[in-house]
C-alpha cells in the first residue's frame, strides 16, 4: 500500500500468549500512515491530517503527548524488561545516591505497595487519571494477584537497599542465590506455598519520570534526509518480540527492532537507515493496550523546495528513575521457625511504554528550512 502522508505513523505488534510460561513471538511491525489505523480508530478524525508537516521538535512532542501520553510516575509488575541497557544488552547501572536525589525509598515503597494492591484488585487508571476497574472486567491470574499482595501487605517499612542496579543478587531460602531477574520471573516459592508454576514472584518497579533530556519520547533513526525538496518513498517495518502470558507469569514487555528503507522518486540512490539499535520496553502495570495487528507500509512523502526533509521516529514512552522492590524469603532460618521475609530495593532506570498506546514507535514527516 502506498500513501501520500504526513500524520504520525504507528508501529504495532501482536502479543504472544501462553497458558503457563513466558513465551516469545516474533512478529512483523510497521507504521500505519495517512489512514485511520487500528491504533487510532477511536481518535477524532482531525487527529489524522494527511497534509501535516512537522517543523519543530516541540510540535512533535505535542503530537506525541496526544498519541502516547506519559505519566509523571509509573509502575511495572515483575522484572522490568525495559531496564536501561547498552547496545550489547548489558544493564546500565545507576547509583542509589542518584535515585534517592529524585525519589526517596520510603515514599517509593508506599507507592509500590499501593500499585501492587491496585494491580491485584484489577484496578487501572483511566485517561482522566481516575482509578477504575479494568474496562474488560477481568482481574489478574490468581498467582499473579497473590504475588502482588505479598508486596502490598508486607509489614516492612524500611527495606534493604543495594548501592546500584548491578548489585542485584537475591539470597533465597535453601541457600539459593539468584539475580533479581531470575528470581522475579522464576518458579521459586515460599515454604508451605503451592508450587509456583506461574513463574511470578513478588516484584514491582516504581519510578518517577526521568528529567534528563531525551528521556521522554526518545528518538529512533529515520534514515537520511532529502535536501532541496522532492519525493521519497519510505518502507518502514520492524520486528516486535513480545514476552507475556494471558493466564500466568508477569507480562513483562517487549523488544522492538526497527528497520527503515527509502527510495527517491527519481530512481536515485536509496538504502536503509543507519544501523538501528533494538530497544526493550516494559508495560505499565495499568496498561491493557498490548495487542495489535501488524502490517508494513510504503509511504510516499514530498518536501517543498528550499527544505530538508526526513522521517523522524519517536518511541511511545519514557524513562523512569526508581526502584525494583523484591520480596523474598531469606537464607537464615532456625529449626521450627518460619523463614524471614526480606524486601530489597534495587535502584534502576526503566523505559516504560505509554499505557495509552499499543505501538512501540510513531513516525513523523519532518521538514527543516534551509538557512537564508
Amino acid at each position: 500500500m502506498t500513501n501520500s502522508v504526513a500524520s504520525p505513523r504507528r508501529v504495532s505488534g501482536r502479543a504472544a500468549r501462553s497458558a503457563t510460561v513466558l513465551v516469545a513471538a516474533i512478529l512483523g511491525a510497521a507504521p500505519l500512515v495517512g489512514t485511520v489505523s487500528p491504533a487510532v480508530a477511536a481518535d477524532p478524525p482531525e487527529q489524522v491530517d494527511n497534509s501535516k508537516v512537522y517543523k519543530t521538535e516541540a510540535a512533535i512532542v505535542e503530537a506525541m503527548e496526544k498519541w502516547a501520553p506519559v505519566k509523571s510516575s509509573e509502575s511495572v509488575m515483575g522484572y522490568p524488561m525495559g531496564i536501561d541497557q547498552d547496545a550489547k544488552g548489558n544493564i546500565k547501572s545507576v547509583a542509589l545516591v542518584d535515585v534517592q536525589a529524585q525519589y526517596d525509598v520510603a515514599t517509593a515503597l508506599k507507592d509500590a505497595k499501593q500499585a501492587a494492591k491496585d494491580y491485584a484488585d484489577g484496578m487501572v487508571i483511566d485517561k482522566d487519571g481516575n482509578k477504575v476497574p479494568r474496562p474488560d472486567g477481568t482481574k489478574p491470574p490468581l498467582f499473579n494477584a497473590d504475588a502482588a499482595r505479598q508486596i502490598a501487605d508486607s509489614s516492612i517499612t524500611d527495606p534493604e537497599t543495594t548501592q546500584s542496579t548491578s548489585d542485584n543478587n537475591i539470597a533465597q531460602a535453601m541457600s539459593e542465590t539468584n539475580s533479581a531477574k531470575s528470581y522475579c520471573n522464576g518458579s521459586y516459592h515460599y515454604e508451605g506455598a503451592p508450587q509456583n508454576t506461574a513463574k511470578a514472584n513478588p516484584c514491582i518497579f516504581v519510578g518517577k519520570l526521568d528529567p534528563t533530556s531525551g528521556s521522554k519520547y526518545p528518538k529512533v533513526d529515520g534514515g537520511s534526509g532529502i535536501a532541496g525538496g522532492g519525493k521519497k518513498t519510505y518502507t518502514v517495518g520492524g520486528q516486535v518480540t513480545e514476552e507475556n502470558s494471558s493466564t500466568s507469569g508477569w507480562s513483562v514487555g517487549g523488544k522492538f527492532t526497527p528497520k527503515l528503507t527509502s527510495t527517491p522518486a527519481d530512481g536515485g540512490t536509496g538504502g536503509e537507515g543507519a544501523g538501528e539499535l533494538s530497544f526493550t520496553y516494559s508495560y505499565s502495570s495499568t496498561s491493557l493496550n498490548r495487542q495489535m495487528t501488524s502490517q508494513e507500509d510504503k509511504t510516499e512523502v514530498e518536501f517543498p523546495a528550499g527544505a530538508k526533509g526526513s522521517l523522524q521516529g519517536r518511541r511511545d514512552g519514557a524513562y523512569y528513575i526508581g526502584y525494583l522492590f523484591v520480596d523474598y524469603q531469606g537464607t537464615e532460618k532456625a529449626p521450627g521457625t518460619p523463614e524471614k521475609e526480606h524486601l530489597k530495593a534495587i535502584p534502576a532506570r526503566v523505559y516504560v511504554q505509554s499505557a495509552e498506546t499499543s505501538t512501540p514507535v510513531t513516525y513523523f514527516k519532518y521538514q527543516e528550512t534551509a538557512p537564508q
